[in-house]
């Protein structure tokens, strides 16, 4: 092991020039061409696989029908093909004699290039043996949803945390470590299948047959050293942003009275700490290569790669890649510090109204969330049986009236007299359901709606009544109609034009198309700067939900959200007003803050 880990450590101190010029390199390529072609890829598929799944059920069904398995198969297949790339060009580096580190690097390049068709069937051949392999687990993992949870609503899942949850999760941490055992096991019987293929000029089944034999024995201390390395590449980035945040905070305290200096000492912080991510980055990719290279000259007993050549003007100035990294990082800086000094514009949207101090989706949490700032009042709205809109999340009444039936299948007046407040508190025993239009003419003038929409088999017409009553009660401008499908949106644009539509997602899986709707309504732990960024340049408003936390929500202001949907609207206006009081210099440093973490 000694050996080894010796071996990996001296390939990268003599091919630390030639491993950083090349990765630059194809980090380029992969920005240039490999990123678009994906994206072009995936998209191509959309005749195939319909709309991308954002809900829970959404997301079993995308996966068992042909088009969404064809678009998970396509997705693994790009993103393994992009990695042994990668890997195919370290290899050769590492491999190779020490030479003139640029050249080494463009020959790299070249190799890889020239063994695109090889490693192309390599990717087929692994990640399809993969699939088979992990497919009884996974199936095993959608019956048992299927048995034990495809009843239930995920929202009361998540509440009431039935005994069959419990099973549901431990059957699915027995798929996951068979999963993690069976696939982990051929990854390591494979993990010197592109070695075999690039310094050998094995074929790609010949190398996966090469790679199984060389690792029989030697499967223990590789996998001890590749758990050691990940737990080492999880940590660093960590520990790199705690000293960063320490150093910015006492960049800020020492530049209090010089606030002039203030932009370019930031400016200079974020690009070093970009630079800092690419070498953590680049450090990983190049351990990991350089550790199968060990491995296999270990064990195969081949030291030096097969000669390649390549034209001659292919090394011109091919030093200026370093160069070219620093003024990426540094106009990358630029872009994060004019970012920090955006506009802030953010609105808040009460979760089914203030429905931490009041009985959610009740004239109550309207009136509270009003009073406590709120610039919309987000609310559940179903039909009843006899068609009256009403303000209701569940998909049945059990949770708060204690009735196993849906609203759909009760008429309002039956309904209407329904202690609906004494689950919360008995101070609310005299709050009754609430219809759309008491909603209306609550909010009216005070704060505007953000309806979500929740149909089922029994309300085809759901979308159609709500509609026209907010023309009759004229309440359409500044309205926003929400739901978890598209169809849902597109009826409701289409009788509506004026009406603002939201796409409710708790992830999205499979291709999403900007132009079904308005606004995308995305769950806060997928919500990112770069998913703010393309849903800005889609021309779309991003909104952020459920976020509850004081830090949460400075994170998502500073990110450029144009919207957070909140249970605690009190708490965000109260930051949004503190913000405002803030000196630029003590802006600033929140909001470097917030960006490092």
């Amino acid at each position: 092991m000694r050996t080894l880990i010796a071996s990996t450590l001296n390939i990268l101190h003599l091919h630390r020039r030639a491993l950083l010029t090349f990765y630059l390199f194809f980090s380029g390529l992969a920005l240039a061409i490999i990123t678009p072609s994906l994206t072009w890829a995936l998209a191509s598929l959309r005749p195939v696989t319909g709309d991308g799944a954002i809900s829970t059920g959404g997301i079993i069904e995308f996966l068992v029908s042909p088009g969404g398995i064809l678009w998970v198969v396509v997705s693994l297949n790009l993103a393994a093909l992009t990695f042994l790339l990668q890997q195919a060009g370290i290899t050769l580096i590492a491999a190779a004699p020490q030479h003139q580190p640029y050249r080494t690097a463009l020959r790299a390049l070249w190799g890889m290039t020239r063994s695109f068709l090889p490693l192309i069937k390599l990717t087929l051949l692994q990640v399809f043996t993969h699939l088979m392999i992990a497919l009884p687990f996974l199936a095993a993992t959608g019956l048992a949803w299927s048995w034990l949870l495809n009843l239930y609503d995920p929202y009361l899942l998540r509440i009431e945390k039935p005994p069959e949850l419990w099973w549901f999760i431990a059957c699915a941490a027995f798929s996951g470590l068979g999963i993690l055992l069976c696939n982990g096991f051929l990854y390591l019987r494979w993990i010197l299948a592109v070695p075999c293929l690039m310094l050998r000029s094995f074929s790609p089944t010949g190398a996966l047959h090469e790679s199984t034999r060389l690792t029989r024995g030697h499967k223990r201390y590789a996998s001890g050293l590749l758990i050691c390395g990940l737990i080492a590449i999880l940590l660093l980035p960590v520990l790199v942003t705690f000293a960063f945040d320490q150093i910015a905070a006492g960049i800020f305290a020492a530049l209090q009275a010089h606030k002039d200096m203030l932009a370019t000492v930031v400016l200079v912080f974020i690009a070093a700490y970009i630079l800092m991510g690419i070498a953590a980055t680049f450090l990983g990719v190049s351990v990991y290569g350089a550790f199968v290279v060990s491995l296999y000259q270990k064990t195969s007993g081949v030291v030096s790669a097969k000669r390649l050549t390549i034209p001659e003007h292919a090394g011109l100035k091919a030093w200026t890649a370093e160069l070219l990294v620093v003024v990426l990082a540094l106009s990358q800086a630029w872009l994060v510090v004019s970012a920090l000094e955006q506009r802030e514009d953010v609105r808040i949207t009460a979760h089914r109204g203030s429905s931490l101090k009041a009985p959610e989706n009740t004239l109550s949490s309207i009136e509270q969330a009003i009073n406590d700032g709120s610039d919309y009042i987000e609310i559940d709205v179903q039909l009843t049986a006899d068609g009256v809109p009403v303000l209701w999340h569940d998909a049945d009444m059990n949770r708060i009236f204690g009735l196993r039936k849906r609203i759909s299948d009760v008429r309002y007046q039956d309904m209407r007299d329904l202690d609906a407040g004494s689950w919360f508190n008995t101070g609310f025993a005299k709050e009754r359901i609430a219809t759309l239009a008491q909603a209306v003419k609550t909010a009216d003038g005070r704060a505007k709606l953000f309806i979500e929409l929740k149909p089922d088999r029994n309300t085809p017409h759901l979308t159609q009544t709500v509609v026209e009553l907010l023309q009759r009660m004229e309440a359409v401008d500044g309205t926003i109609v929400a739901a978890a499908d598209w169809l849902t949106l597109q009826e409701a644009k289409r009788r509506e034009p004026r009406l603002k539509t939201a796409l409710i997602a708790q992830f999205v899986m499979g291709p999403l198309w900007a132009d079904n709707y308005d606004i995308l309504a995305l769950r806060a732990n997928r919500v990112t700067p770069a998913t703010v960024a393309r849903a800005h340049r889609a021309e779309n408003e991003l909104h952020v939900w459920t976020v509850n936390h004081p830090d949460a929500m400075s994170r998502f202001i500073d990110m450029g959200v144009d919207n957070i949907i909140t249970d605690r609207p009190e708490v965000l206006a109260d930051i949004l007003q503190e913000r405002k009081n803030l000196s630029d210099t003590e802006l600033l440093a929140t909001k470097l803050h917030n960006w490092l973490r």
